[in-house]
């Protein structure tokens, strides 16, 4: 299945250049608003177990893709630490978690693990969704960042259904709506930007 594959190397190249807007508009505007710390630290937590997921389920044109998501939502913490954003408890819930899905693969299995990463992405959203939400004017979100997962989340669930795996299909649906909610809030806010701003 090479259209398999394809999709996965798009997918891939979109989830490096995912997180991309959303850095260059925090270290540009040095905003924080509507962008959650803790998003970030469960976001390279659940990026290194898909890693060793995808790995140890011999998918190799999808593993790639994680070890420089890990190291963006690193970079994206530290941006919003330097921005004033309170990073101390989003890293301890970054541990609390990876803590969660290493008893998850020992007490299961590698499809155990699979099952909760595939799911997992609705807890690592639902920071982001829950402070764009409760932020008046999420001027810190970047619109870029989450039209990239729009698609990329399409590309994720194609490959998984190609693969017959499921828990990229939950993965890439999970993230759709995840997206989807992020792209909402910020265009039903837009205007409030320039109120703000003025």
């Amino acid at each position: 299945m090479i259209w398999a594959d394809l999709a996965a190397v798009a997918a891939t190249i979109l989830a490096v250049a995912f997180l991309v807007p959303q850095l260059v508009k925090l270290a540009r505007t040095g905003d924080p608003a509507g962008v959650s710390p803790t998003w970030a630290a469960i976001g390279a937590v659940s990026n290194a177990a898909w890693f060793a997921y995808l790995v140890s389920q011999r998918l190799w044109a999808a593993a790639p893709s994680a070890l420089p998501i890990i190291a963006f939502y690193g970079l994206t913490l530290v941006y919003l630490r330097r921005a004033g954003a309170p990073a101390r408890g989003a890293v301890w819930r970054g541990m609390v978690w990876a803590s969660f899905l290493a008893a998850t693969l020992v007490v299961g299995s590698w499809n155990a693990l699979g099952l909760v990463l595939g799911f997992s992405f609705g807890l690592q959203m639902a920071p982001s969704v829950w402070t764009a939400y409760r932020s008046p004017v999420p001027s810190g979100i970047s619109p870029g960042t989450w039209w990239i997962g729009v698609v990329e989340a399409v590309l994720w669930f194609v490959y998984g259904w190609a693969r017959t795996d499921v828990p990229l299909q939950l993965f890439g649906a999970v993230y759709l709506v995840g997206s989807a909610l992020m792209l909402a809030r910020y265009y039903a806010t837009r205007r409030r930007f320039a109120v703000a701003a003025a």
